[in-house]
Protein backbone atom coordinates (compact mmCIF):
# COMPACT_ATOMS: atom_id res chain seq x y z
CA UNK A 1 0.00 0.00 0.00
CA UNK A 2 1.23 3.38 -1.18
CA UNK A 3 0.58 6.29 1.29
CA UNK A 4 3.69 7.89 0.72
CA UNK A 5 2.23 10.40 -1.77
CA UNK A 6 -0.50 11.88 0.94
CA UNK A 7 2.41 12.43 4.08
CA UNK A 8 4.61 15.57 4.03
CA UNK A 9 6.68 16.24 6.89
CA UNK A 10 7.89 20.36 7.18
CA UNK A 11 10.75 20.82 9.36
CA UNK A 12 9.71 24.38 10.33
CA UNK A 13 6.22 23.38 11.85
CA UNK A 14 6.12 24.20 15.58
CA UNK A 15 5.09 20.55 15.81
CA UNK A 16 7.48 17.38 15.91
CA UNK A 17 8.42 15.25 13.47
CA UNK A 18 7.18 12.38 15.21
CA UNK A 19 3.49 14.39 15.45
CA UNK A 20 3.52 15.52 12.33
CA UNK A 21 3.41 12.24 10.80
CA UNK A 22 1.18 10.50 13.40
CA UNK A 23 -1.24 13.01 12.75
CA UNK A 24 -1.67 12.61 9.24
CA UNK A 25 -1.89 8.87 9.56
CA UNK A 26 -4.63 9.00 12.04
CA UNK A 27 -6.15 11.24 9.46
CA UNK A 28 -6.28 8.85 6.83
CA UNK A 29 -7.45 6.32 9.17
CA UNK A 30 -10.28 8.17 10.08
CA UNK A 31 -11.55 9.09 6.46
CA UNK A 32 -10.91 5.62 5.46
CA UNK A 33 -7.69 6.13 3.26
CA UNK A 34 -6.07 3.11 5.07
CA UNK A 35 -8.20 0.38 6.41
CA UNK A 36 -8.55 -2.32 9.46
CA UNK A 37 -6.40 -4.87 8.31
CA UNK A 38 -3.99 -2.78 5.81
CA UNK A 39 -0.11 -2.82 6.44
CA UNK A 40 1.44 0.69 7.14
CA UNK A 41 5.08 1.06 5.43
CA UNK A 42 7.98 -0.29 7.28
CA UNK A 43 9.67 2.08 9.64
CA UNK A 44 13.03 1.98 7.07
CA UNK A 45 10.80 2.45 4.23
CA UNK A 46 8.68 5.24 5.63
CA UNK A 47 11.99 7.11 7.13
CA UNK A 48 14.12 6.71 3.80
CA UNK A 49 11.14 8.21 1.34
CA UNK A 50 10.22 10.87 3.99
CA UNK A 51 13.92 11.75 4.63
CA UNK A 52 13.52 11.67 8.33
CA UNK A 53 15.18 9.41 10.78
CA UNK A 54 14.36 5.70 11.90
CA UNK A 55 13.63 7.03 15.51
CA UNK A 56 11.06 9.84 14.10
CA UNK A 57 9.21 7.02 12.53
CA UNK A 58 9.21 4.55 15.31
CA UNK A 59 7.96 7.24 17.91
CA UNK A 60 4.84 8.14 15.22
CA UNK A 61 4.16 4.71 14.94
CA UNK A 62 4.65 3.77 18.69
CA UNK A 63 2.04 6.97 19.66
CA UNK A 64 -0.50 5.64 17.45
CA UNK A 65 -0.51 1.87 18.93
CA UNK A 66 -0.70 3.62 22.45
CA UNK A 67 -3.56 5.30 21.00
CA UNK A 68 -5.29 1.78 19.55
CA UNK A 69 -5.13 2.57 16.23
CA UNK A 70 -2.22 -0.04 15.21
CA UNK A 71 -1.02 -2.92 16.30
CA UNK A 72 2.35 -3.81 15.81
CA UNK A 73 3.85 -7.52 16.04
CA UNK A 74 7.91 -8.77 15.02
CA UNK A 75 7.73 -10.21 12.18
CA UNK A 76 4.43 -9.18 10.60
CA UNK A 77 4.53 -5.06 10.68
CA UNK A 78 2.00 -2.51 11.76
CA UNK A 79 -1.36 -3.10 10.41
CA UNK A 80 -4.10 -0.76 11.40
CA UNK A 81 -6.73 -2.29 13.98
CA UNK A 82 -10.66 -2.30 13.38
CA UNK A 83 -12.38 1.15 13.10
CA UNK A 84 -13.71 2.37 16.48
CA UNK A 85 -14.59 6.67 15.82
CA UNK A 86 -13.50 6.71 19.64
CA UNK A 87 -10.31 5.55 19.59
CA UNK A 88 -9.65 8.74 17.32
CA UNK A 89 -11.58 11.03 19.66
CA UNK A 90 -9.12 9.93 22.67
CA UNK A 91 -6.09 11.59 20.76
CA UNK A 92 -7.47 14.95 21.33
CA UNK A 93 -5.22 17.91 21.95
CA UNK A 94 -5.20 19.46 25.01
CA UNK A 95 -4.45 23.42 23.62
CA UNK A 96 -7.79 24.95 22.04
CA UNK A 97 -7.84 24.93 18.37
CA UNK A 98 -10.81 27.42 17.95
CA UNK A 99 -12.54 25.38 16.00
CA UNK A 100 -15.84 22.95 16.31
CA UNK A 101 -17.25 20.21 14.28
CA UNK A 102 -21.44 20.18 13.62
CA UNK A 103 -22.79 16.94 12.42
CA UNK A 104 -26.31 17.27 10.69
CA UNK A 105 -27.98 14.64 8.43
CA UNK A 106 -29.39 17.05 5.63
CA UNK A 107 -28.14 20.61 4.47
CA UNK A 108 -31.03 20.79 2.41
CA UNK A 109 -33.67 21.08 5.12
CA UNK A 110 -34.50 24.52 6.04
CA UNK A 111 -34.81 23.86 9.62
CA UNK A 112 -30.65 23.27 9.82
CA UNK A 113 -30.26 26.43 7.78
CA UNK A 114 -32.36 27.93 10.92
CA UNK A 115 -30.19 25.84 13.94
CA UNK A 116 -26.86 26.59 12.24
CA UNK A 117 -27.68 31.06 12.20
CA UNK A 118 -28.33 30.00 16.16
CA UNK A 119 -24.67 28.23 16.32
CA UNK A 120 -22.90 31.11 14.39
CA UNK A 121 -24.25 33.36 16.66
CA UNK A 122 -22.90 31.92 19.77
CA UNK A 123 -19.88 30.85 17.80
CA UNK A 124 -19.08 34.21 16.25
CA UNK A 125 -18.75 36.14 19.89
CA UNK A 126 -15.16 34.47 20.26
CA UNK A 127 -13.97 33.41 16.43
CA UNK A 128 -14.92 30.14 16.49
CA UNK A 129 -14.67 28.55 13.03
CA UNK A 130 -17.43 25.99 12.69
CA UNK A 131 -16.79 22.54 10.40
CA UNK A 132 -19.90 20.80 8.77
CA UNK A 133 -20.35 17.29 7.96
CA UNK A 134 -23.08 16.21 5.70
CA UNK A 135 -24.47 12.47 6.72
CA UNK A 136 -27.58 11.98 4.45
CA UNK A 137 -29.36 10.44 7.43
CA UNK A 138 -26.45 7.93 7.59
CA UNK A 139 -25.19 6.73 10.91
CA UNK A 140 -22.58 4.97 9.44
CA UNK A 141 -21.18 8.47 7.58
CA UNK A 142 -21.81 10.34 11.28
CA UNK A 143 -19.63 7.30 13.12
CA UNK A 144 -16.97 8.45 10.05
CA UNK A 145 -17.70 11.85 10.54
CA UNK A 146 -16.94 12.29 14.44
CA UNK A 147 -13.60 10.00 13.73
CA UNK A 148 -12.43 12.53 11.08
CA UNK A 149 -13.55 15.83 12.98
CA UNK A 150 -11.74 14.49 16.32
CA UNK A 151 -8.52 13.48 14.05
CA UNK A 152 -8.49 17.34 13.04
CA UNK A 153 -8.40 17.78 17.14
CA UNK A 154 -11.88 20.24 17.08
CA UNK A 155 -12.10 21.15 20.65
CA UNK A 156 -16.02 19.93 20.46
CA UNK A 157 -18.76 18.71 18.08
CA UNK A 158 -22.66 18.90 18.09
CA UNK A 159 -24.23 15.66 16.71
CA UNK A 160 -27.42 17.01 15.74
CA UNK A 161 -30.40 14.78 14.65
CA UNK A 162 -28.20 11.49 14.83
CA UNK A 163 -28.57 8.16 16.30
CA UNK A 164 -24.98 8.08 17.57
CA UNK A 165 -25.97 7.28 21.82
CA UNK A 166 -24.60 4.01 21.54
CA UNK A 167 -21.39 4.93 19.94
CA UNK A 168 -21.10 8.36 22.73
CA UNK A 169 -21.08 6.54 25.59
CA UNK A 170 -18.94 3.88 25.31
CA UNK A 171 -16.10 4.40 28.02
CA UNK A 172 -14.55 7.75 26.98
CA UNK A 173 -17.58 9.01 24.97
CA UNK A 174 -18.96 12.58 27.11
CA UNK A 175 -16.15 11.85 29.59
CA UNK A 176 -13.48 12.68 27.59
CA UNK A 177 -12.33 16.42 28.71
CA UNK A 178 -10.79 16.75 25.33
CA UNK A 179 -13.75 15.96 22.76
CA UNK A 180 -16.63 17.73 24.62
CA UNK A 181 -19.73 16.70 23.14
CA UNK A 182 -23.79 17.53 22.58
CA UNK A 183 -26.38 15.90 21.04
CA UNK A 184 -28.87 18.26 19.36
CA UNK A 185 -32.83 16.82 18.73
CA UNK A 186 -32.00 13.54 19.52
CA UNK A 187 -33.91 12.29 23.08
CA UNK A 188 -32.63 9.28 25.57
CA UNK A 189 -29.28 10.13 24.83
CA UNK A 190 -27.02 10.00 28.09
CA UNK A 191 -24.85 13.03 28.56
CA UNK A 192 -25.15 17.09 27.67
CA UNK A 193 -27.90 17.71 25.30
CA UNK A 194 -30.52 20.15 23.93
CA UNK A 195 -34.01 18.69 22.74
CA UNK A 196 -37.50 20.25 21.40
CA UNK A 197 -40.54 18.97 23.59
CA UNK A 198 -41.60 17.13 20.36
CA UNK A 199 -44.43 14.98 22.22
CA UNK A 200 -46.35 18.47 22.65
CA UNK A 201 -45.40 18.84 18.51
CA UNK A 202 -47.76 15.82 18.21
CA UNK A 203 -50.54 16.79 20.47
CA UNK A 204 -50.46 20.54 19.17
CA UNK A 205 -50.85 19.63 15.70
CA UNK A 206 -53.85 16.87 16.17
CA UNK A 207 -55.63 18.36 19.08
CA UNK A 208 -55.72 21.80 16.80
CA UNK A 209 -57.20 19.51 14.06
CA UNK A 210 -59.66 17.39 16.53
CA UNK A 211 -60.99 20.89 17.72
CA UNK A 212 -61.99 21.81 14.22
CA UNK A 213 -64.29 18.41 13.73
CA UNK A 214 -62.14 16.10 12.30
CA UNK A 215 -62.59 12.47 13.32
CA UNK A 216 -59.60 10.95 10.13
CA UNK A 217 -56.66 12.56 10.98
CA UNK A 218 -53.92 11.05 8.95
CA UNK A 219 -50.26 11.63 9.42
CA UNK A 220 -46.92 11.70 7.16
CA UNK A 221 -44.20 10.31 8.63
CA UNK A 222 -40.32 9.47 8.45
CA UNK A 223 -38.05 7.07 10.02
CA UNK A 224 -40.61 5.92 12.43
CA UNK A 225 -38.13 4.19 14.83
CA UNK A 226 -36.00 7.32 15.30
CA UNK A 227 -35.50 8.35 18.45
CA UNK A 228 -36.49 12.40 17.25
CA UNK A 229 -39.38 10.90 15.78
CA UNK A 230 -41.08 8.23 18.15
CA UNK A 231 -42.72 11.63 20.71
CA UNK A 232 -43.45 13.20 17.93
CA UNK A 233 -45.94 9.74 17.46
CA UNK A 234 -46.80 9.43 20.96
CA UNK A 235 -48.34 12.65 20.90
CA UNK A 236 -50.31 11.87 18.01
CA UNK A 237 -51.85 9.03 19.57
CA UNK A 238 -51.99 11.23 22.90
CA UNK A 239 -54.52 13.43 21.54
CA UNK A 240 -56.60 11.09 19.56
CA UNK A 241 -57.04 8.94 22.79
CA UNK A 242 -57.79 12.01 24.60
CA UNK A 243 -61.09 12.49 22.22
CA UNK A 244 -61.98 9.14 22.64
CA UNK A 245 -60.99 8.68 18.54
CA UNK A 246 -58.87 5.11 17.90
CA UNK A 247 -55.82 5.03 16.00
CA UNK A 248 -55.64 3.98 12.93
CA UNK A 249 -52.20 2.68 11.48
CA UNK A 250 -53.70 3.04 7.52
CA UNK A 251 -53.55 6.93 8.53
CA UNK A 252 -49.99 7.09 9.51
CA UNK A 253 -47.74 6.46 5.94
CA UNK A 254 -44.10 6.53 6.33
CA UNK A 255 -42.00 8.40 3.28
CA UNK A 256 -38.19 7.65 2.42
CA UNK A 257 -37.23 11.30 3.44
CA UNK A 258 -38.23 14.69 4.51
CA UNK A 259 -38.21 16.39 1.30
CA UNK A 260 -41.29 18.12 -0.76
CA UNK A 261 -41.44 15.12 -2.93
CA UNK A 262 -41.61 12.32 -0.18
CA UNK A 263 -44.78 14.56 1.03
CA UNK A 264 -46.52 14.44 -2.22
CA UNK A 265 -46.19 10.87 -2.48
CA UNK A 266 -47.79 10.39 1.30
CA UNK A 267 -50.45 12.41 0.58
CA UNK A 268 -51.43 10.33 -2.63
CA UNK A 269 -51.02 7.25 -0.37
CA UNK A 270 -53.34 8.73 2.09
CA UNK A 271 -55.85 10.05 -0.80
CA UNK A 272 -56.47 6.99 -2.59
CA UNK A 273 -57.36 4.82 0.93
CA UNK A 274 -60.77 4.04 0.32
CA UNK A 275 -62.21 6.18 3.58
CA UNK A 276 -59.08 9.05 2.96
CA UNK A 277 -58.75 11.56 6.03
CA UNK A 278 -60.17 15.10 6.27
CA UNK A 279 -57.13 16.11 7.81
CA UNK A 280 -53.37 15.63 7.39
CA UNK A 281 -50.57 16.24 9.86
CA UNK A 282 -47.29 15.78 8.53
CA UNK A 283 -44.13 15.79 10.65
CA UNK A 284 -42.22 18.70 8.75
CA UNK A 285 -43.35 21.50 6.91
CA UNK A 286 -41.66 20.13 3.84
CA UNK A 287 -43.35 17.33 3.97
CA UNK A 288 -46.45 19.42 4.49
CA UNK A 289 -45.45 21.62 1.10
CA UNK A 290 -45.49 18.60 -0.55
CA UNK A 291 -48.36 17.05 0.27
CA UNK A 292 -50.29 20.47 -0.50
CA UNK A 293 -49.19 20.01 -4.43
CA UNK A 294 -51.06 16.85 -4.25
CA UNK A 295 -54.30 18.03 -2.81
CA UNK A 296 -54.63 20.86 -5.03
CA UNK A 297 -53.47 18.35 -8.51
CA UNK A 298 -56.71 15.66 -7.08
CA UNK A 299 -58.61 18.88 -7.54
CA UNK A 300 -59.45 19.11 -3.70
CA UNK A 301 -59.42 22.77 -1.81
CA UNK A 302 -57.46 23.13 1.10
CA UNK A 303 -59.05 23.78 4.26
CA UNK A 304 -62.99 23.09 2.55
CA UNK A 305 -62.07 19.60 1.75
CA UNK A 306 -58.74 18.51 3.55
CA UNK A 307 -57.31 20.58 6.19
CA UNK A 308 -53.55 20.50 6.80
CA UNK A 309 -50.97 20.97 9.74
CA UNK A 310 -46.58 20.90 9.15
CA UNK A 311 -43.91 21.14 11.93
CA UNK A 312 -40.93 23.74 11.73
CA UNK A 313 -42.50 26.84 10.76
CA UNK A 314 -40.05 27.47 7.86
CA UNK A 315 -40.20 30.67 6.03
CA UNK A 316 -41.82 29.53 3.19
CA UNK A 317 -44.88 28.19 5.21
CA UNK A 318 -46.25 31.63 5.34
CA UNK A 319 -45.51 32.48 1.47
CA UNK A 320 -48.04 29.44 0.09
CA UNK A 321 -51.85 29.51 -0.57
CA UNK A 322 -53.06 28.79 1.54
CA UNK A 323 -50.61 29.67 4.62
CA UNK A 324 -49.95 26.56 6.22
CA UNK A 325 -50.47 25.83 10.04
CA UNK A 326 -47.97 24.32 11.66
CA UNK A 327 -45.98 23.85 15.07
CA UNK A 328 -43.01 26.16 15.19
CA UNK A 329 -39.50 24.81 16.29
CA UNK A 330 -37.51 27.27 18.11
CA UNK A 331 -34.51 26.43 15.66
CA UNK A 332 -32.39 29.52 16.01
CA UNK A 333 -32.99 29.47 19.95
CA UNK A 334 -31.79 25.14 19.49
CA UNK A 335 -28.08 26.40 17.89
CA UNK A 336 -28.13 28.80 20.50
CA UNK A 337 -28.39 26.21 23.31
CA UNK A 338 -26.69 23.60 22.15
CA UNK A 339 -23.34 26.37 21.19
CA UNK A 340 -23.88 27.97 24.12
CA UNK A 341 -23.59 24.55 26.08
CA UNK A 342 -20.61 23.36 24.54
CA UNK A 343 -18.49 26.30 24.66
CA UNK A 344 -18.94 26.01 28.25
CA UNK A 345 -17.99 22.31 28.40
CA UNK A 346 -14.88 23.28 26.01
CA UNK A 347 -14.30 26.30 28.51
CA UNK A 348 -14.07 23.89 31.58
CA UNK A 349 -17.68 25.17 32.98
CA UNK A 350 -19.98 22.78 34.08
CA UNK A 351 -23.41 23.77 32.23
CA UNK A 352 -26.35 24.36 35.15
CA UNK A 353 -28.49 21.36 33.39
CA UNK A 354 -27.01 18.37 31.73
CA UNK A 355 -30.65 18.84 29.29
CA UNK A 356 -32.12 21.80 27.96
CA UNK A 357 -35.75 21.08 26.21
CA UNK A 358 -36.89 23.77 24.47
CA UNK A 359 -40.47 24.80 24.05
CA UNK A 360 -43.08 24.58 20.41
CA UNK A 361 -46.05 26.93 19.61
CA UNK A 362 -48.38 26.93 17.51
CA UNK A 363 -48.78 28.85 14.30
CA UNK A 364 -52.01 29.18 13.37
CA UNK A 365 -52.63 29.99 8.98
CA UNK A 366 -55.59 28.93 7.03
CA UNK A 367 -54.45 25.43 5.88
CA UNK A 368 -56.25 23.99 8.51
CA UNK A 369 -59.60 25.46 8.26
CA UNK A 370 -58.92 28.99 11.10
Amino acid sequence: MDIFNDLSIDPQHDDTLAHQLKQQIAWMIASGKVEPGDRLPTVRNLAERLGINLHTVRSAYAKLEAEGLVETRRGRGTHVLPFEPLRIARQSASLRSHTVGVILPSWTNPFYHSFLQGVEEIAEQDQTLIFLCNTHDDNNTAARNFAQLAAKQVDGILVVSQGLCELLTQETGYRNPNMPVVTVDWPDCDGYSVQIDLESVGYQATQHLISHGHRQIGMITFAVEASNIQPIHHGYAHALEGAGLSSDTSLVVSVSSFDMASGAEGARKLLFLPQPPTAIFAISDTLALGAMSTIKQAGLRIPDDIALVGFNNIPLAALVEPGLTTVAAPAVDLGRAAMGMLRDLIAGVGPANRQIVLPTNLVVRQSCGC
